[in-house]
C-alpha cells in the first residue's frame, strides 16, 4: 500500500489518502454486480472475480466477510440483517466444507435472491 501511495503522491503527507487494496476494490466490484444485476449470467460473472481473490491468496472468511459488509452499504435497512445472517450461514459452511468456491457462490445466490424478493415485495421469509 506504501507503494502505492508514492506512486499517486511523490511528496505525501499525513493527509494523504490511502487507497484501498486491489483485493478490496475488486469485492466492492463483486458488490455492485450483484445488486446491478441479478441472473444466472450474473453468477458466472461474480464467480470468475471470486476465483480471482482465492488465486491470490485472500482467505474466504475475509472474501464472505468484506462482500457482506460491502453489500450492507448498498442495500436497504430491512435488507442489513439477512445479508450478516447468510454472511454467517455460508462462512460456518466454508469452514467446515473443502471447495471454498462453491460456499462464496451460494452466498452470492443467495444474497441475489433475498435482494429479488424483497423488492418484488414478496417478504423474507426466506428458510
Amino acid at each position: 500500500m506504501l507503494e502505492a501511495v508514492y506512486a499517486t503522491t511523490p511528496d505525501p503527507t499525513e493527509k494523504t489518502p490511502i487507497p484501498p487494496p486491489d483485493w478490496e476494490v475488486l469485492i466492492s466490484q463483486i458488490a455492485d454486480d450483484i445488486i446491478a444485476e441479478r441472473s444466472p449470467k450474473q453468477i458466472l460473472v461474480v464467480r470468475a472475480k471470486l476465483y480471482d481473490l482465492l488465486t491470490h491468496c485472500i482467505p474466504p472468511t475475509m472474501v464472505i466477510k468484506t462482500l457482506c459488509w460491502k453489500l450492507v452499504e448498498r442495500v436497504d435497512e430491512e435488507l442489513k440483517p439477512e445479508m450478516v445472517r447468510w454472511a454467517a450461514f455460508y462462512e460456518h459452511r466454508i469452514k467446515l466444507g473443502s471447495k471454498v468456491i462453491f460456499h462464496l457462490e451460494a452466498y452470492v445466490a443467495k444474497v441475489m435472491r433475498v435482494y429479488e424478493m424483497f423488492y418484488a415485495g414478496m417478504g423474507l421469509d426466506l428458510d
